[in-house]
């Protein structure tokens, strides 16, 4: 069976609307969505069809990357993205991410350990092709055990 990303991810932030909450960066024409959530939040199914790992410490982040298009509609396009996590003791997580595809939607998801109500910093870094500036972004988030 075949999961839509999109769909999931609007359910699970209309029952989770503090922790889902998706947000943007606008630079020129291009915009990066990205959230981050408790990977329990996800069915099982979804978790496994995705590759993402369904604990109570396990987080993921999720980023899509559009371009507007001639008629003022977003197009996602394919990016390079680069993350890390970071707790309050300093210790870095690498991210991996993995491009998702699906019909006309591109996704990059990573999961990640985290400590329940320890606030974590998160960076990532977009590289879109045709554009020689990279995007950097940075946010802070709590996580709790679910």
């Amino acid at each position: 069976m075949k999961y839509s990303l999109v769909a999931i991810l609007l359910t699970v932030s209309t029952v989770f609307p503090f922790s889902l909450a998706a947000e943007e960066k606008r630079v020129g024409d291009h915009i990066i969505y990205y959230n981050a959530f408790n990977s329990s939040f996800l069915q099982p199914e979804v978790a496994t069809a995705y590759k993402i790992q369904r604990t109570s410490f396990t987080g993921v982040l999720n980023i899509s990357i559009h371009n507007a298009n001639k008629k003022g509609l977003p197009d996602a396009i394919a990016a390079n993205v680069q993350g890390r996590i970071r707790n309050q003791l300093s210790q870095n997580q690498e991210l991996s991410f993995r491009e998702i595809k699906e019909e006309n939607a591109i996704y990059y998801l990573a999961d990640f350990q985290f400590r329940p109500r320890e606030e974590t910093d998160i960076r990532f870094i977009v590289r879109i092709p045709g554009i020689s500036e990279p995007i950097e972004i940075e946010f802070d988030q709590k996580f709790y055990k679910d």
